[in-house]
């Protein structure tokens, strides 16, 4: 048979699956009757009361987070109102009432700027909530897989817009570096910045305290970096910022600042976000940490998790008591259940792929 033909089988004998496994499921009446009495995570969190606590002490932890306290710091009526559409989002994605549109998820957060490391951070935070309120770990554990697929929501706009600026940039900064009309171009949207940054409470102090200085030494850095003449020939950004209690909040706080500047300038959206993009590695150098997040993720003091797992031999076992697990499970075993050769192939597959992840 020809392929076509092959699916058009396939998605025929699909259309039976209900049919061959209701009779199975008709016939455990016990777990028909336990799921049915089972409460929702919206229940076991404390329904409309325990949500809006969630919501109020979450809040307040990441107002008190230096990676998301530059998105909640609001005046006193947004806040409100962002409580309020957060309890009403949780309340019914844990099994409560539903009064939010989720279809609103994606466009209110596509200009945010959210990143995967700020929707993780927020993850931690509502762990953190609830681990304090006295939760059971595994309704704290339900919870969080619940709120997982709301990442791509939240994250989209700075995925999609960074992805473009980032194949922009792969091409060369030299046509970033000529639309923001090179050195002198450089040098005036820096005294923008400065004009803007200086009068910004959250970064003030540390632009005032040598300004001029600093404004040299800046404007020779980022002409470098955003295509510009190989000039710089200061102290490393770690060196220079390791004493002055720098972090996530205020570097957050530099880049809504010079992108005012940039849209201050004239500049499009597009060559905004190319900026961006280039600008956002030097967060790791001046914060002193390394610049790939997945790396700092998976060290724990100072081991990567394959050796906090026992190594290679370790993870061998792993792949080989999984793939057994999953020949054995009746919703996946059809993809697994090969020749040995082949079995042979994807195991040796799974394990290069864990082996690199961890």
């Amino acid at each position: 048979a020809d392929a076509s033909s092959m699916d058009e089988c396939v998605v025929l004998l699909e259309t039976a699956r209900r049919d061959v496994l209701i009779n199975r499921k008709r016939h455990d009446v016990k777990k028909t009757q336990e799921a049915a009495s089972a409460e929702s995570v919206y229940e076991k969190l404390g329904g409309e009361i325990g949500i809006t606590n969630l919501v109020e002490n979450m809040y307040t932890k990441a107002l008190e987070d230096t990676r998301t306290k530059s998105f909640f710091e609001k005046n006193k009526a947004k806040v409100t109102t962002i409580k309020k559409k957060m309890a009403q989002f949780m309340g019914g994605i844990f099994g409560g009432p539903v009064t939010y549109d989720t279809n609103d998820l994606r466009p209110m957060h596509y200009g945010m700027n959210v990143s995967d490391y700020h929707f993780d951070a927020i993850l931690d935070i509502i762990r953190g909530v609830l681990k304090e309120s006295g939760a059971k770990p595994k309704d704290i554990t339900d919870a969080l897989l619940i709120l997982q697929p709301v990442r791509a929501d939240v994250t989209t706009g700075f995925t999609v817009r960074m992805e473009m600026a980032r194949k922009n940039v792969e091409k060369g900064k030299d046509q970033m570096f000529k639309r923001l009309g090179g050195s002198e171009g450089i040098t005036t949207l820096m005294d923008q910045f400065f004009n803007i940054g200086t009068t910004d409470v959250r970064i003030k102090e540390f632009l005032l305290k040598d300004k001029d200085r600093i404004k040299a030494g800046m404007t020779v850095y980022i002409v470098e970096m955003l295509g510009g003449p190989k000039a710089y020939k200061g102290k490393e950004l770690g060196e220079l910022h390791q004493n002055l209690g720098v972090n996530d909040y205020h570097f957050d706080a530099f880049l809504a600042d010079f992108g005012r500047a940039l849209l201050g300038a004239g500049h499009q959206d597009a060559l905004i976000d190319e900026v961006m993009v280039s600008l956002e590695p030097v967060r790791a150098d001046v914060l002193g940490r390394s610049r790939d997040v997945t790396d700092a993720a998976v060290m724990k003091d100072g081991k990567p998790l394959i050796e906090r797992y026992g190594g290679d031999m370790n993870l061998e076992t792993v792949v080989e008591s999984m793939y057994d697990k999953l020949v054995e499970d009746p919703r996946v075993r059809y993809h697994f259940e090969k020749a040995k050769a082949k079995q042979r192939q994807i195991r040796r597959k799974m394990y290069q792929y864990l082996s690199g992840a961890f």
